[in-house]
């Protein structure tokens, strides 16, 4: 029988291990970042100078300490892949083939090339295409970071929006504000745990690391401040249940000891909803994990053949069916362009009808089985409540009482102007972003169509808005494409490829709708935030 001073005793060693495991990871961190950080560059001839340097310096480690090599390759191996400088990327993968030369096993790409398993690698816009229109975007993105993320890639079909993506990404991570940085990278990691988002975390705990964060945190939520873990309350709420958040929430948060401010709160709010719809979109276009990163590479002979229609973290249980199986069909390009050009059905007569509109297309949703969210969650250790799910709105909440240009834009201008400006030219280039074509046809107007996804996304987080025609949701998006934007926007984790079938759509488009649908969540899921903060 273990005394509970030999508990105690047993529980401090652990966490003295645990801190000396994390304080070498935080190290070996720092290293790589020192090192490779100064090809942050647009000077050829400086870039030249570092790239020597690094093969100079890797190439002599090599020769005394072997072991310590090993710690850069999974770097130099994404470097020899994705970098908008062809001198990076030539000079990343001669140094790999000289290690390889030397004896030295070199890591593989784990998955097929590409940042995403369900969108072709050759019909994603190219990094090193100095003639594309996106080009500079992915230049100034590895300027400020040494990295283009999967994220940005394949954003990079839309360089309009894209533009503004990177501003309030950036600028919610490294940007002014009172939250240290590496409180916003955890807060962000949390967030993205409600998705089970592997691929964001790994990116986030890098920067958490970077920032300066404690690495016993990573352990954990039970290792952050208690000031931190009272934010899971409302992680939870903003996540699965947006609507249920009050006054009350919020007003406990800054209550008693390791409180927080409004002006804190705005920023964490800012953060949590950003992250949770970015989730969304990293899980609907099936990113690959990076290839520095530990599920993005392997040390086997080659890579891994897993199968393409494989979920991006892992595949789902018998039980567990793909979206696809129940909803049948592929959801087909003729079937939605006929729906447009036939101007979407009738238009609601009264606020009666409408209403009941609203009221059907919830009930329908909410009968879905695909709405149950999967139990398993592997990054269940940053969440004190991981078996939280969704639940369907029991009324609906009238969007223009809280609506973003009446309500949350100068609420939120007034915590942080430069932030809300930004995001609310975000909102207003990915709502009217479009190119007046579809599929393979030119000159069509798809307002109808794309504004059924924004609005329809928002309903499933029970806003109403009276001046929009929920008869064209019904008659614009066939049923299979309605289960489509539902899994999406509420349970992402459980997608895989067979549910990214558009037949007839071009991946861009595809691409395009994944964006109006993050947007959309981001909006309302942050107007329920600053309602309830007002």
């Amino acid at each position: 029988m273990v005394t509970n001073y030999e508990g105690n005793m047993l529980g401090s060693k652990k966490l003295q291990n645990i801190s000396i495991i994390a304080q070498k990871q935080c190290h070996d961190y720092t290293k790589v970042e020192d090192m490779f950080s100064k090809l942050a560059t647009e000077d050829e001839a400086e870039r030249a100078i570092v790239i020597q340097d690094i093969q100079q310096d890797i190439k002599e480690l090599a020769s005394t300490e072997l072991d310590s090599v090993k710690l850069f390759l999974s770097t130099i191996l994404r470097l020899s892949q994705r970098s908008p400088f062809d001198d990076i990327t030539h000079g990343m993968k001669q140094l790999l083939q000289q290690l390889e030369g030397l004896g030295l096993q070199v890591p593989r790409i784990r998955f097929r090339k590409g940042p995403s398993f369900y969108i072709p690698h050759d019909v994603v816009p190219k990094l090193n295409d100095t003639s594309s229109e996106v080009y500079h975007l992915f230049k100034n993105a590895f300027l400020n970071d040494a990295r283009v993320s999967h994220m940005v890639q394949v954003m990079g079909f839309h360089p309009a929006y894209l533009s503004y993506w990177i501003q309030t990404h950036h600028y919610l991570l490294r940007g002014p504000g009172q939250l240290p940085k590496y409180f916003r990278a955890y807060i962000g990691i949390l967030a993205s745990c409600r998705h089970h988002c592997l691929y964001s975390v790994n990116l986030l705990e890098r920067e958490f690391l970077c920032f300066g964060g404690p690495p016993t945190w990573l352990q954990g939520i039970q290792y952050a401040p208690r000031k931190i873990q009272r934010l899971s309350t409302i992680n939870d709420i903003l996540c699965n249940s947006p609507w249920a958040l009050n006054n009350h929430h919020m007003q406990e948060l800054q209550q008693g000891a390791d409180c927080w401010s409004r002006q804190e709160l705005s920023q964490a709010l800012t953060i949590i909803c950003h992250f949770h719809a970015l989730t969304q979109f990293i899980l609907g276009c099936g990113l690959t994990h990076e290839i520095d990163s530990s599920a993005g590479h392997t040390y086997g002979s080659s890579g891994c053949s897993t199968p393409i229609k494989t979920s991006p973290l892992d595949a789902p249980s018998d039980e567990e069916s793909s979206l696809s199986e129940k909803s049948g069909d592929p959801i087909l390009f003729d079937d939605i362009y006929t729906r447009l050009m036939q101007e979407a059905g009738e238009t609601s007569n009264s606020e009666e009808l409408n209403h009941q509109h609203f009221a059907d297309l919830l009930e329908q949703q909410s009968n879905r089985e695909l709405l149950q969210m999967r139990k398993s969650n592997a990054l269940s250790h940053y969440l004190m409540n991981p078996d939280f799910q969704y639940t369907v709105a029991k009324e609906m909440i009238h969007g223009h009482e809280f609506d973003w240009e009446e309500m949350g834009f100068p609420v939120f201008r007034g915590y942080n102007t430069e932030l809300a400006d930004i995001l609310d030219e975000k909102f207003r280039v990915i709502q009217s972003l479009t190119y007046n074509t579809m599929g393979k046809r030119a000159n069509v107007d798809t307002t109808k169509l794309r504004e059924s996804v924004w609005y329809f996304t928002q309903q499933l987080l029970g806003v109403y808005f009276t001046d929009f025609d929920y008869g064209l949701v019904k008659s614009m998006l066939p049923d299979n494409f309605k289960d489509y934007i539902s899994v999406t926007v509420l349970t992402p984790e459980k997608l895989q490829e067979d549910n990214f079938r558009f037949t007839g759509f071009t991946y861009s488009e595809k691409v395009h709708f994944s964006l109006i649908m993050m947007e959309s969540r981001f909006q309302a899921t942050f107007c329920y935030g600053l309602k309830a903060l007002d």
